[in-house]
């Protein structure tokens, strides 16, 4: 049976999942309170606390950077150490090789397990000074190949030790993220010495952002350059390693594969998205599929968030988000006009957040709409905050530029804009398009990725729809977009219906755990059949 043949059954048997208590490991290269990076991070934290709420034993593994220190001898942290192990890993050769090379130089580590405040999972460190303990960036070292895969060989040592111990704590599904632990897939698969201890056990892979790959960059590589993945992965010391694709040994080697978002899932399919890994997910779509990240809905929450002027709901947001908008206006130096529309755009400043498009767009828009005024929030592309100068100098009325980062300013935007753009070349997630809802900003998007998962065009007729969207990569598309959203504007009533749908919208972690509940499931029994066995009763049952 095919794994699309399964899902139909997993989705008739949530009440099975949802009650039943499922052993989880986390594999990733951050994790946060602890190191915050990029959005990994974040579903780090979030995803295995909504899974903890479900029944399920979840527990995270995770290198110990020296940024972290800062943060975990935090007295204020409430912390207890269960156990710890100490682990060495050979550097120069396999461990069959070593048993009759007994000179090998060993890479001493150690594994320890911390207890966090009520409600957060258990996480384990791997500690060694060398190679993340002085390291104060979590990536960025021209040996960071070899720093993921010492860490994917210490994660399968320790494992080892786990089902040694009678009684023990030992996964019942691993779940890997991004290429810092595709190395572990490959080595749980193909090694002899962890295979057999994991061979029923199901591993997924998340790709959060298939242009990283590995420790370079693989994409461009002659095709006789490129890894064929048909050698085995090479020692710790050997400078094949950094040659190996790993996210592209983990993609072949793990039970289900998924990005974040199902647009996303099947954009990767084309070479326009894939990275240059087209082939390699053609190969694997079987196992392939998108879920969308959730949102922080209690830290992103317009009802007590401290950082806006004016707190409100969906029932006192018409009084409440102008009060906001005010706010903005006199934050970007801009007149005060509560009927003005204010357009927002809040990101980095990079060709692949559409910024070519919106620059060519604005003075059209700025020329045609004579009350229209636009905010950007950003930085990054010298080239980009040069030109975004020279309008707002051109139309110093109308244009509120802030340049430089800021992480207080995005919420005021949510909470005050009237409409954020998000014209993105690509975007896998979309995770602004869901901070904007949340704050009843209207975004106006391209239609890739997560993006055109999130966004549903406004519909006057019915009053469905949070947002406006186009396709084209072209300003002329996004200029359209544009004008029929402040057309909408243009009508008090149909524009309320439309922000009210938005801060109806529900993107909390809760829901995005059910659908890693049943990726779970769906992984055990394609596990199953690849060793053999038979189905699970609940699926013969289904079946019956």
């Amino acid at each position: 049976m095919t794994v699309q043949a399964i899902i139909p059954q997993i989705e008739r048997i949530d009440i099975l999942c949802y009650n039943r208590h499922m052993k989880i490991l986390f594999l990733a290269a951050e994790v946060a309170p602890f190191v915050t990076v990029g959005g990994l991070s974040q579903v780090m934290y979030f995803l295995p606390r909504a899974l903890s709420t479900k029944n399920n034993d979840v527990r995270i593994f995770t290198p110990r950077y020296g940024a972290m220190n800062s943060y975990i001898d935090d007295d204020n942290f409430q912390k207890r150490e269960i156990s710890s192990w100490d682990i060495s890993v050979p550097l120069f050769h396999s461990w069959h090789a070593n048993r009759k090379r007994q000179g090998d130089n060993f890479v001493k580590c150690r594994v320890s397990s911390i207890s966090g405040v009520k409600g957060e999972s258990y996480t384990y460190f791997l500690e060694n000074e060398e190679y993340y303990g002085l390291r104060e960036n979590v990536f960025g070292y021209s040996d960071d190949h070899i720093r993921f895969a010492l860490f994917s060989k210490v994660t399968l040592e320790w494992l080892l030790k786990l089902k040694e111990e009678k009684d023990g704590w030992f996964p019942e599904v691993i779940h890997c993220h991004d290429w810092h632990t595709s190395y572990f897939i490959e080595l749980a698969r193909k090694d002899l010495r962890y295979r057999d201890m994991l061979n029923e056990i199901p591993i997924v892979l998340t790709v959060h952002n298939f242009k990283y790959q590995g420790n370079g960059d693989f994409k461009y590589l002659e095709n006789k350059e490129k890894d064929n993945c048909l050698n085995p992965l090479a020692t710790l010391n050997s400078p094949k390693l950094k040659s190996q694709n790993a996210l592209k040994r983990g993609l072949n080697y793990a039970d289900l594969v998924n990005t974040v978002s199902p647009t996303h899932a099947i954009e990767v399919l084309t070479p326009e998205y894939a990275e240059g890994l087209d082939k390699t997910l053609i190969a694997i779509q079987g196992k392939l599929s998108g879920i969308l990240n959730g949102l922080d809905t209690k830290e992103f929450n317009p009802r007590t968030d401290p950082i806006i002027k004016k707190h409100y709901t969906k029932n006192s947001f018409v009084e409440n988000r102008a009060i906001n908008k005010e706010d903005l206006q006199r934050e970007f130096s801009l007149p005060v006009d509560p009927n003005a529309p204010l357009i927002a755009y809040s990101g980095r400043l990079s060709s692949q957040k559409g910024m070519d498009m919106m620059i060519k767009m604005l003075p059209h828009l700025l020329n045609e709409k004579k009350n229209v005024q636009v905010i950007v929030l950003g930085s990054g592309n010298e080239e980009y905050r040069n030109k975004l100068i020279e309008l707002q100098n051109k139309y110093p009325e109308r244009i509120g530029l802030h340049l430089f980062p800021n992480f207080r300013l995005p919420r005021k935007i949510f909470a005050g804009t009237d409409m954020l753009l998000i014209p993105s070349v690509f975007e896998p997630g979309g995770i602004v398009a869901l901070e904007a809802l949340r704050y009843g900003a209207i975004p106006i998007v391209r239609r890739t990725g997560g993006l055109r998962d999130v966004i549903h065009n406004f519909d006057p007729k019915t009053g469905k729809g949070n947002g406006f969207s186009f396709k084209q990569k072209d300003p002329w598309s996004l200029y359209a977009a544009v004008i029929e959203a402040l057309t909408i504007y243009e009508h008090k009533a149909l524009w309320y219906i439309l922000v009210a749908n938005a801060l109806s919208c529900d993107f909390s972690w809760k829901h995005v755990a059910k659908k890693y509940i049943r990726l779970y499931y769906r992984a055990k029994e394609t596990r199953r059949r690849a060793i053999g066995e038979v189905a699970h009763p609940a699926y013969k049952q289904e079946q019956n």
